[in-house]
């Protein structure tokens, strides 16, 4: 008898996203009535996980909002005076945005509805499972869907290509 998995790939994906939006909801609501938007609440959020991705595009990509609505966030919140940017003198194009002193009350309320909530999913696994998530989570960081999509079609073959001749070229 073969032995298959209790769920199908596309629940699993739905079921992860479904989890990081109510976590979004719930972290919102511990700043909402201060007057913070939704997307204000991710910039927020996203800043604190990941100081180092501090570009409005960086922010679109890892929460998945367009650069239009995090751009008014930011500048929203920078006229809040919870944020401040900073223009490379190398590169004009480049913006990093950063949190001022102002923004860490703040902070402390979403970080502990992040823990209220990431305790709430944890209490829901059965006992010693905890390393899974840890695992798990590893993996989803290492995997990079454009690199599969890319080898799936064909155009990571193309550039490996591409980047031999190059290579080749210079020697």
């Amino acid at each position: 008898m073969e032995n298959k998995p209790r769920f199908k790939p596309y629940e699993v994906f739905t079921k992860l996203m479904t989890l990081g939006k109510s976590m979004r909801s719930h972290c919102h609501r511990a700043i909402e009535k201060d007057g913070f938007t939704l997307n204000e609440t991710d910039v927020l959020l996203a800043l604190t996980a990941t100081p180092e991705n501090n570009t409005v595009k960086a922010i679109s990509e890892s929460s998945n909002i367009s650069k239009g609505n995090i751009s008014q966030a930011v500048e929203s919140l920078k006229q809040k005076g919870y944020l401040i940017t900073e223009q490379s003198s190398d590169d004009r194009r480049f913006v990093s945005v950063k949190l001022t002193e102002a923004a860490e009350p703040v902070i402390q309320k979403l970080k502990e509805a992040e823990d209220e909530y990431f305790s709430g999913f944890m209490g829901a696994l059965p006992s010693g499972e905890a390393p899974l998530v840890a695992r798990i989570f590893d993996a989803a960081q290492k995997f990079s869907p454009a690199a599969f999509i890319n080898k799936l079609s064909g155009k990571g073959k193309e550039q490996n290509k591409d980047q031999s001749k190059d290579e080749n070229a210079d020697e």
